[in-house]
């Protein structure tokens, strides 16, 4: 059931901080939308040569050596 004697009025003055709270996060959260799509828009580019490394290359001495294997072929055990 509603009140019989609603005034809007009087209940918009008691209302008005969380009002504007609500109104507040509505608009924090929109300028957080479109900053972030802005952000994602400005740094999705193509990437510069700087950008981008070569993995292939081995940059390490340990890299060219081939990992030992510490089982021998043919044994059950594998410690």
């Amino acid at each position: 059931m509603s009140a019989p004697d609603t005034n809007t009025e009087k209940q918009e003055k008691r209302h008005k901080p969380a009002l504007l709270g609500i109104r507040g996060a509505m608009i924090f959260g929109g300028l957080m939308i479109v900053l972030l799509i802005f952000y994602v828009i400005i740094n999705g580019g193509d990437p510069t040569a700087d950008d981008v490394t070569n993995t292939d290359q081995a940059t390490e001495p340990e890299a060219s050596v081939p990992a030992v294997d510490p089982v021998v072929p043919g044994t059950n055990e594998s410690n």
